[in-house]
């Protein structure tokens, strides 16, 4: 049996082709109506270990942090947009349905072009100081993460991956812990550490371009 043919959901939507795995979930293209979606349908041992580290269903997760920026207006045209989750006790598979979200890595980007535009660092610190206005940290905003597409003449980054559980709330240590405890590292200290890698990639690039 094929791995669509293992999915099971709504009527109304309709499973497409399965388009690949990645650390957390099996992805698979769809249509929701007339809209074009993905389904996350998550790993077994990530299930698992959402439940009993973490103590929450990682759908529920996900798109609880999804609704939560998709909300803030300011950010809004950078977040794909949530549709509908079908928790663990649901009859449906376990999985997330979203907006689909097209381009090309933010990492594909800076090689293709040999630099970073601004606009798109303008716009990754404006998430990011958002969303950390709002309570949310830990963005998992690698640039390998974000997707970048062109507008009107515009590049807009869209932020597509909301499962990464903060840092702050589960330390990887106790040094780590105590440096959140007092203060010492913000929140949303990885966000700002990513954002400050998007730069050096970027001017990296493009120094390697001028040799």
């Amino acid at each position: 049996m094929s791995k669509v043919e293992n999915i099971n959901l709504p009527d109304n939507i309709e499973i497409l082709e399965y388009i690949g795995s990645g650390g957390r979930a099996h992805v698979y293209s769809a249509m929701l109506d007339a809209s074009k979606v993905i389904v996350k349908a998550y790993h077994k041992e990530v299930i698992r270990k959402y439940r009993d580290k973490y103590k929450v269903d990682i759908a529920e997760y996900e798109y609880s942090r999804n609704q939560a920026l998709y909300a803030l207006p300011e950010i809004q045209e950078y977040i794909a947009k949530p549709h509908h989750v079908f928790p663990a006790y649901s009859e449906f598979t376990h999985c997330v349905v979203q907006e689909r979200v097209y381009g090309e890595s933010l990492e594909c980007l800076i090689k293709r072009l040999g630099y970073l535009p601004d606009e798109i660092l303008e716009a990754g610190h404006k998430i990011v100081k958002v969303a950390e206005m709002n309570a949310i940290h830990d963005l998992d905003i690698s640039v390998g993460n974000v997707m970048i597409n062109k507008i009107e003449d515009k590049w807009v980054p869209a932020l597509y991956d909301f499962n990464i559980m903060p840092q702050y709330l589960f330390s990887p240590n106790p040094m780590v812990w105590l440096g959140y405890k007092l203060g010492i590292r913000k929140k949303s200290f990885r966000d700002y550490r990513s954002l400050r890698n998007w730069d050096r990639r970027g001017k990296q690039k493009k120094w390697l371009g001028k040799n």
